[in-house]
């Protein structure tokens, strides 16, 4: 099985990330003085790539080839429920679905586990469900 997971995000975004990640692109010029011979250089020519091309998204794609993911009609309800509904908890999501939160809770650590889904903090310490791609694509 091949599974593409694609993330599109635009310049700004991808930007701030950028920022975020190594403070300037100053910063990171420097950094990739120290070591030439580092992956940081490809950093460093997107950055200025999309920054001259900001009306160009970008998309990231990211594959996975494996025979030990399992994703059924549960899973996929609630990846769906995720990418449309925001919810802010699993409880919410099971009761969306109507299942139980236990049930539900295994099969979300589940996504977690194989990078479908990440978690966001919510209040007390309850973890938010989030996509971690805008589409997954699965070749059989």
């Amino acid at each position: 099985m091949i599974i593409s997971l694609i993330k599109e995000q635009s310049t700004k975004e991808y930007d701030e990330q950028m920022k975020k990640e190594y403070g300037s692109m100053e910063k990171l010029e420097k950094l990739l003085e120290k070591t030439p011979e580092n992956t940081l250089y490809f950093d460093l020519q997107n950055w200025k790539l999309l920054l001259e091309n900001p009306e160009e998204p970008i998309i990231k794609k990211e594959v996975i080839i494996t025979d030990k993911i399992s994703i059924g009609e549960n899973e996929i309800q609630i990846l769906n429920i995720i990418k449309n509904e925001k919810p802010k908890s699993v409880r919410e999501i099971a009761l969306k679905i109507k299942k139980d939160p236990a049930n539900i809770n295994n099969k979300i650590n589940h996504l977690a586990k194989e990078g479908l889904i990440s978690f966001k903090k919510g209040l007390k310490n309850s973890k938010i469900p989030t996509l971690t791609y805008d589409k997954i694509e699965i070749a059989i």
